[in-house]
């Protein structure tokens, strides 16, 4: 688990580790888990499958690509402490 800012300074965990085919298990926990809200509809790519949810006040990117595997994403500074929350629920439950 790698924790960094993006281009746009958002805190971002990769989890270089994770397969593609592990995307719907971990994400399906995780909303479970967290709460959490569908904010956009899911979109899957070629090379990339990514969705946003939202808790209270908070924007997060649930994500995969083939070159960082799976992130968790924060979309906006409210949600940096929910998105290192589940940063470290993925590290102890999935991988």
């Amino acid at each position: 688990m790698d924790n960094q800012r993006d281009f746009s300074s958002r805190l971002t965990f990769d989890f270089d580790q994770v397969a593609l085919k592990d995307y719907a298990k971990i994400t399906k926990s995780v909303v479970a888990e967290f709460k959490l809200i569908p904010h956009t509809a899911l979109v899957n790519g070629l090379e990339e499958t990514f969705q946003d949810f939202t808790f209270n006040q908070s924007i997060i990117g649930l994500e995969w690509d083939i070159w960082s595997g799976y992130v968790v994403n924060a979309k906006n500074t409210e949600a940096e402490v929910l998105v290192e929350k589940i940063a470290t629920y993925i590290r102890v439950n999935n991988t």
